[in-house]
């Protein structure tokens, strides 16, 4: 073989290598069965309402998993046998993921069934802190609730609406987990100033997603 035939599938052999590394990285690698969540509580709405407050002070205590799924649920969790959600979405069209980062893993929500994949990953909290205007909230945390979305859902049917109504749902979806936080006496706070193109290539989310809304959440330090 010539030496440049060989300098040429060596390349392709390193490029090729290189792909199959990323993709390692980004693809979901486990599949779990979250909790069921609760639907009733200790604290009414009421109660709730009040005591929600930004907090971004954070004890480094992990949240267990049934409370990850808890809030997650809260989010844009399927609460009738039609497939509606916790959340309500333009014409139920639901443009919304979530995500959940901690210090080893992403977790995106599955509604359907309840459930979430998961893959491991280095800490990236310190990147979507870096991604916020360098927000210490976000890296404290022992989780960021990502709000990412999808407008291209809504877009056939909405047109230049399609953002608009999808920033909505975002607001919906955002509020009622950062009730569902106090409710369980944990700190959360919503964080709007991210890059969200950004964000989303570095929690390498799919194309077409792009990162909304940033919720760090914990036990209060």
């Amino acid at each position: 073989m010539k030496r440049r035939e060989l300098l040429v599938v060596l390349a392709a052999g390193a490029i090729a290598e290189g792909c199959q590394a990323q993709e390692n990285q980004t693809r979901y690698t486990n599949e779990i069965a979250l909790p069921k969540p609760k639907v009733a509580g200790a604290v009414s709405l009421e109660e709730a309402i009040a005591r929600r407050r930004s907090v971004r002070a954070f004890a480094p205590s992990p949240l267990p998993v049934g409370t990850i799924g808890q809030l997650l649920w809260a989010g844009q969790g399927i609460t009738r046998a039609d497939g509606k959600r916790a959340a309500p979405s333009a014409g139920a069209l639901y443009a919304l993921e979530l995500y959940a980062v901690s210090a080893t893993e992403v977790m995106h929500y599955l509604p359907h069934g309840h459930r979430a994949e998961t893959r491991v990953t280095p800490d990236l909290r310190p990147q979507l802190q870096a991604l916020a205007l360098g927000q210490a909230s976000v890296g404290a945390a022992p989780v960021v609730i990502v709000v990412a979305a999808e407008p291209g859902r809504l877009s056939q049917r909405y047109g230049a609406r399609a953002n608009t109504y999808t920033d909505i749902e975002a607001g919906h979806t955002a509020q009622n987990m950062l009730l569902q936080a106090a409710a369980l006496g944990l700190a959360a706070v919503p964080v709007g100033a991210v890059d969200g193109t950004q964000a989303a290539r570095a929690l390498a989310l799919p194309s077409g997603q792009t990162v909304i809304y940033l919720i760090p959440v914990g036990f209060a330090a």
